[in-house]
């Protein structure tokens, strides 16, 4: 199993090479189109919203939207999932300090389109 770790706590899959134009631009539509805004609109837009307005208050919202977003992340170990964990503390201090989840969708768009090309899925 360790040795199937990739960069980030990431499990090395050979099927996930995109392998062409086609499979890049559904890498870039899905993962950092797609993925970003129905992930912070319902993590840092919905639960965010709710619970930032109950007794947690803003600084509890962000570190449970965190572990929220972190869990959700099944396809990375518990390494990965922490690095998961602190961006979700940055993307919830972005929410709550900019009062838009729009802000959040384009960093973390522009974190997986730089995660994507970094990483050379697009070969």
């Amino acid at each position: 199993m360790l040795s199937q770790m990739g960069a980030g706590g990431y499990r090395s899959d050979p099927t996930l090479i995109v392998g062409g134009v086609g499979g890049l631009l559904v890498w870039l539509i899905g993962g950092c189109i797609a993925g970003p805004v129905t992930e912070e609109f319902i993590v840092r837009g919905f639960l965010f919203r709710g619970w930032s307005e109950s007794s947690l208050g803003p600084i509890g919202a962000i570190f449970l939207t965190s572990a929220v977003w972190a869990l959700y992340h099944t396809q990375y170990d518990w390494f990965g999932r922490a690095i998961i964990f602190a961006f979700g503390l940055v993307l919830g201090h972005l929410r709550w300090t900019s009062k838009s989840t729009w802000t959040t969708v384009v960093a973390h768009s522009a974190c997986n389109t730089f995660i994507l090309f970094t990483l050379g899925r697009y070969i």
